[in-house]
């Protein structure tokens, strides 16, 4: 049986079991495959049929035959070169293909012009760094208002685009048409206008879910613009990254504005390297509440403890769905080392904290000590202790550039002794440590079943130490793989 029996079998039937019907033939197919080595064939018919799915935009076929690819059709023994052979002829005849790039010394406008419909087939089309110019954008416009295109990630990184750019992109980007569903512009020379612009995808294209707008100066003003489309019950943004962008206190209160009427889709937030401030910041806490996202990242934000209280709030709910956060290069202190700690017991699932260079000392590391050496145990309805014990989730943590000294070193050694620990990667470069941390390092570590990476470069460790860590890697006692030491 060939493919074009099956496709005629399925437009056969209503466009409502279009997916069902695909499954039975598949089956039919597999049946006759089971008797007889089959050789799929395909005639003009066939070609016609196929492309009539990507009319009803439906690639399901391509990815049953990837699921029968892999998991067979039991009880039936279809070969998986049969398989093999479908899925190769069926991604020929739609010309996808998962990414396209250009290649280093032909980066300009003109080979993105001449690669337009291999744009047009991609799944994903990585354009950064390729010297483009607002001259290839009503082009690109075109390819995403096609329904016929594949193209669901656009990355446009540091070419200059421009404001006038942004504005033919869209003109492609509102159409009805349009799936895309990332687009990233980072330091493409936009200001405010084409914030304006975007604002109004915003509000009309709830499929678009990742935007990235980070190195470009768009400012408070360029914030309130972007701020109106976040408002919106159309907008269904999950990740906004806006690092670098001249952001202040004001920025931050529009913002907090918007994500306070619309607050339910957006999962990562990136106001990194933007002067907020703890008002802002707080008043941004206050009206949307962070305990939604998946990642937040507030490097070099201007913040110190006053705005932590409200973090560790967030951290300490058991609906919370913090995994990463990201509070470098801010003046938290150890008050502020104090707050997060308090957030990270009980039920926290954060399970990565970057707070480098954050102004702490050997008085926040015993806070965090203590949230690692922490173990409580998980009880079933009948408060048996059925399940079994349960330590904080955190697998990485960065308290580089922080003057922990010695002590606080020992500090954290003793609570990397608790055996239920999860923490994988501790990075403590340039923290004012000497070799007589690290024999307690090696006591830790003979208990410690998971940490596996350790930063320790930019310290002053005599021959000895670094020996004792080296050896530490060779010997199959310990987990550790990597550490990185300083060299002289």
């Amino acid at each position: 049986m060939t493919v074009m029996v099956i496709m005629t079998f399925v437009f056969a039937s209503c466009l409502d079991s279009l997916k069902s019907m695909v499954h039975s033939k598949f089956q039919i197919l597999s049946l006759h495959t089971s008797r007889k080595r089959c050789s799929i064939t395909f005639d003009y018919t066939s070609v016609l049929l196929i492309h009539c799915l990507r009319e009803f935009d439906s690639h399901f076929l391509l990815n049953d035959v990837k699921m029968f690819y892999k998991t067979g059709v039991p009880p039936l023994q279809v070969p998986t070169s049969f398989w093999v052979e479908v899925m190769v002829m069926i991604m020929n005849i739609e010309g996808m293909q998962e990414k396209f790039e250009i290649k280093l010394p032909v980066r300009c406008d003109q080979k993105v012009l001449r690669s337009l419909p291999e744009i047009l087939k991609s799944k994903k089309a990585m354009l950064r760094f390729s010297n483009l110019s607002d001259t290839c954008c009503p082009a690109l416009a075109s390819v995403l208002g096609v329904r016929e295109s594949h193209l669901r990630e656009l990355d446009l990184g540091f070419n200059s685009i421009t404001d006038r750019g942004v504005e033919s992109l869209v003109q492609g980007l509102s159409d009805q048409d349009c799936r895309l569903k990332s687009l990233r512009l980072q330091g493409c020379e936009l200001t405010s206008s084409a914030c304006e612009h975007l604002a109004t995808v915003l509000k009309q294209r709830p499929n678009l879910k990742e935007l990235d707008l980070s190195c470009n100066s768009i400012g408070d003003v360029g914030l309130k613009h972007l701020a109106n489309g976040l408002e919106s019950p159309m907008c269904q943004l999950e990740t906004l990254r806006i690092s670098q962008c001249n952001i202040k206190r004001e920025g931050g209160f529009h913002l907090a504005s918007a994500l306070e009427k619309n607050p339910s889709y957006l999962k990562w937030l990136d106001l990194s390297i933007n002067r907020i401030g703890n008002k802002a910041a707080n008043e941004l806490f206050t009206k949307f509440d962070i305990s939604r996202l998946r990642k937040l990242e507030m490097c070099f934000c201007g913040l110190t403890e006053r705005c932590c209280a409200t973090i560790s709030d967030a951290l300490k709910l058991e609906k919370s769905c913090l995994v990463e956060l990201n509070l470098s290069s801010n003046n938290l202190k150890d008050a502020g080392a104090h707050l997060i700690s308090a957030g990270l017991f009980a039920w926290s699932r954060l399970e990565k904290l970057n707070i480098s260079r954050c102004g702490i000392s050997k008085l926040g590391c015993f806070y965090l000590s203590k949230v690692l050496s922490c173990i409580s145990a998980l009880y079933s309805e009948n408060m048996h202790m059925e399940i079994g014990w349960q330590a904080t989730e955190l697998r990485e943590m960065d308290l580089s550039r922080n003057k922990l000294t010695d002590e606080g070193a020992v500090y954290i050694s003793t609570g990397l002794c608790n055996p239920y620990s999860h923490l994988r990667r501790l990075n403590l470069r340039n923290c004012g440590l000497t070799s007589k941390c690290v024999p307690f390092f090696n006591m830790a570590l003979k208990t410690n079943l998971h940490l596996t990476e350790l930063f320790l470069m930019g310290n002053q460790l005599d021959d000895v130490a670094k020996k004792v860590l080296l050896g530490m890697i060779r010997n199959n006692a310990y987990k550790l793989q990597t550490v990185d030491l300083p060299i002289e």
